[in-house]
């Protein structure tokens, strides 16, 4: 048998912690596999035995092997000899599950179900054999207790995931199904909670087939009958199919449908149950996050309508401009910066000083490269001044932003105050700024979003606990408006030319502080005080180090790119290595386990031998040297390090310790002064004796080069995307035919 289809496993005995190896066919069929098996662990050959995978290299599994997953198993994995679902369904199953008598025989046959309605291979029998018609109508006929209906919806719910099911649509599942749900009372939430799950694999089928039942699900389950499911607490993943089954039921809705939906999710009791009962007991796992951020996605999607409805603003109809905007005359520059929570205790004092603008020009902050590839010019002449503005200037405004700044100003006019003033003397305006933030955090919370984005658990907790009256979207924004005023002050910037470097930044503390998820609008405001610029600089840092570390590590270009630079500069460290040695150094001499005098060690200009001086004190002056002895560096047979030299025990630490093993007999001991010196010494003599050991200096100082020089070579690459992958090599041109065919091809032309 080839090797290849060799696979070294171990195999588990029959009702028994046993186990013996077992060199796997893969050519061989699974009825020859099982025969074979049995034979090796003692047992008789018969069709009542089967074989479950249960472990692998990585993880415990439990599930059946057939003919197919047969081919899967690998090196390494444990199969268990354990009866066959052939004889599971014929004796222990079939027999019970349609009978009425209240035996222990039903009630195993009903466990035996539950165990393999999981199993891919156990439900692929059942649509094989036809065998799960007779599962269905158990499911339909029959008086069952909790723990056998349990069984039988399992069962349904792996029916409906099998790609090759085709369900009977004159059997009436659905109506049973929705019965469990309706009448809750009278069953165990684990049924509720599988009839959810069937509910949402329905609607969630493709097959035109289902689209009746999906229209019966959406008139007959109704949101109040969902919600009451979400007080479970005990029930997470009772909740998570609540949560699930209502996104589907709303992203299956059109118009005024879908719309009165998600208002009634909207409502502040639902939302209130939704933080109380699964948001604030937290733990919420990866699927949970998710479905909490597609149903948020849908509650601030009532946005949409204001957010696309635009008003002019010279349009005196729906406001006056001058509630918002001040004049010039009216512009007095604030000298001290509020705190939110203290907007309304505050009283508002006008100063003229200009206290928050530095006191010279050269004090701003010059970030013209914060981000790499979002660079902007940070010098303009006063035509490029008046052109930053005409781009800035704003003729419209959304709606939404009309009621953003309504609220701001009703609940915050202190701090509102401040945002006109400095948007009147700094530009570009209040109008532009606020359309310009709401726009902004549209995009952050994926206003309008639709379908929501299949991988982002970026919900928000705030967004199901705030009351009526602070809706989470303007409470935002008036937060950032805030936020935009004291990032303006830690930058230092007081111009129209630094504003997108100021937007920029300000995005950026928006996507730190939702990325916490606050609970509340007082952590809110706590986590954007603690937000800084600094903290923005050093997290832009942080992701650029780890775009290039990874892009060093994973991607093939850069990869091959590294591997040729540290060819290249090995040579420096090793050249480097070589000096010190040439250089040579001072060392204590040991006589008797004593030290009192010095050697001064030096490598020839040749790099051959290895100079050894005698001196009277510390001192390189050669007027006091005198020569002890020459080592070729050939005679060099070992060098020891640390522990493994004799004169440990004279040094503060082993790692100051080496010794030269001079023709297997003669030993020089050195002690250096520090661990770094010890550590260039023993790279130089092992590069000098051909060895391949080297010190973890040597790897950190060659690693620091040839990142340097990739970052150098990057430099010409910024806003370039560099391919994870090579391009492929083209195929090489055709063959063109030689100059004596072409004049044989035109001779023939001519006759």
């Amino acid at each position: 048998m080839a090797l290849l289809n060799v696979a070294k496993i171990s195999v588990e005995k029959h009702e028994s912690k046993e186990q013996f190896l077992y060199d796997l066919d893969k050519n061989k069929s699974l009825c020859e596999v099982v025969k074979d098996v049995c034979k090796k662990s003692g047992l008789p050959e018969s069709p009542v035995y089967g074989l479950k995978l249960i472990q692998t290299k990585d993880s415990d599994v439990n599930m059946y092997i057939s003919d197919n997953s047969l081919k899967d198993v690998k090196h390494m994995d444990c199969l268990k000899i354990v009866f066959s679902i052939d004889y599971l369904l014929e004796k222990r199953i079939l027999p019970y599950i349609t009978s009425d008598d209240d035996s222990m025989e039903r009630d195993i046959c009903f466990e035996d179900l539950r165990k393999l309605a999981t199993d891919q291979v156990f439900i692929e029998k059942l649509v094989e054999t036809g065998i799960h018609k007779v599962l269905v109508n158990v499911y339909l006929q029959k008086q069952l207790k909790a723990q056998e209906m349990k069984g039988l919806l399992i069962t349904i719910y792996n029916l409906l995931k099998y790609k090759g099911f085709e369900m009977d649509m004159s059997q009436d599942i659905l109506s049973k199904t929705m019965g469990i749900i309706h009448n809750s009372m009278e069953n165990e939430m684990e049924n509720v909670k599988y009839a959810l799950s069937i509910l949402h694999k329905i609607l969630t089928q493709e097959d035109k087939a289902f689209l009746s039942w999906k229209e019966q699900i959406i008139e007959r389950i109704s949101l109040s009958t969902l919600t009451q499911f979400i007080w479970n607490e005990k029930g997470r993943s009772l909740q998570y199919e609540v949560i699930l089954l209502v996104n589907a039921v709303i992203r299956l809705c059109n118009g005024e449908r879908r719309l009165q939906m998600i208002k009634e999710m909207n409502y502040k009791q639902n939302r209130d149950n939704i933080y109380k009962h699964i948001i604030e007991n937290g733990n919420l796992d990866k699927k949970m996050e998710h479905e909490l951020y597609v149903l948020q996605t849908y509650l601030l999607s009532l946005y949409k309508e204001a957010l696309e409805t635009n008003i002019n603003l010279n349009d005196n109809n729906l406001f006056n401009r001058e509630d918002f905007e001040l004049s010039a005359d009216d512009a007095r520059r604030l000298s001290v910066l509020m705190d939110f929570d203290e907007a309304d205790r505050y009283i508002y004092a006008a100063y003229s000083a200009e206290n928050i603008l530095p006191s010279s020009p050269f004090e701003r902050v010059s970030i013209t490269s914060i981000v790499s590839g979002k660079n902007f010019s940070g010098s303009y002449r006063s035509s490029g001044k008046i052109n930053m503005a005409q781009e800035f200037e704003c003729g419209t405004i959304n709606y939404l932003t009309l009621e953003a700044l309504r609220h701001y100003k009703k609940n915050y006019s202190k701090i509102f105050y401040q945002s006109q003033v400095e948007e009147k003397v700094y530009e570009p305006g209040i109008f532009v700024t606020s359309e310009r933030i709401m726009k902004m955090l549209a995009q952050l919370l994926h206003i309008g979003v639709d379908p929501p984005d299949s991988k982002s658990t970026m919900y928000q907790p705030i967004v199901f606990n705030c009351a009526s009256r602070t809706p989470f979207l303007l409470e935002l924004f008036s937060r950032t408006m805030w936020l935009l005023s004291r990032t303006r002050r830690e930058m230092k910037v007081s111009t129209i030319t630094d504003y997108p470097k100021v937007i920029q930044v300000l995005e950026k503390q928006l996507q730190m502080v939702l990325s916490r998820k606050p609970h509340d609008f007082k952590r809110l405001t706590d986590f954007m005080t603690e937000i800084t610029f600094e903290e923005v600089l050093t997290q832009w840092q942080m992701e650029r180090d780890k775009e290039f570390n990874n892009l060093m590590n994973n991607n093939t270009c850069i990869i091959e790119l590294k591997e040729s630079l540290s060819r290249e500069n090995e040579e420096y460290v090793i050249s480097q290595r070589i000096n010190i040695l040439k250089e040579g150094q001072t060392f204590p001499k040991f006589a008797e386990k004593k030290t009192g005098k010095y050697i001064f060690v030096q490598l020839s200009r040749n790099e051959k031998e290895l100079l050894i001086y005698d001196i009277m004190q510390h001192s390189k002056d050669k007027e006091q040297l005198s020569l002890q002895e020459k080592i070729s560096i050939s005679d060099i047979t070992h060098i020891a390090t640390g522990l493994n030299c004799k004169h440990v025990q004279l040094c503060k630490s082993p790692s100051l310790a080496f010794s030269l093993i001079i023709n297997s007999e003669k030993h020089i001991n050195f002690i250096a002064n520090d661990e770094k010196m010890a550590c260039y010494w023993i790279d130089a003599f092992h590069i000098l004796t051909n060895t391949s050991r080297r010190s973890t200096y040597y790897h950190e100082e060659l690693d620091s080069i040839v990142e340097m020089d990739l970052r150098l070579k990057l430099l010409d690459l910024q806003n370039v995307v560099i391919p994870k992958v090579p391009p492929p090599i083209p195929p090489p041109p055709p063959e063109k035919p030689s100059v004596a065919s072409r004049k044989r091809l035109s001779s023939n032309k001519i006759f």
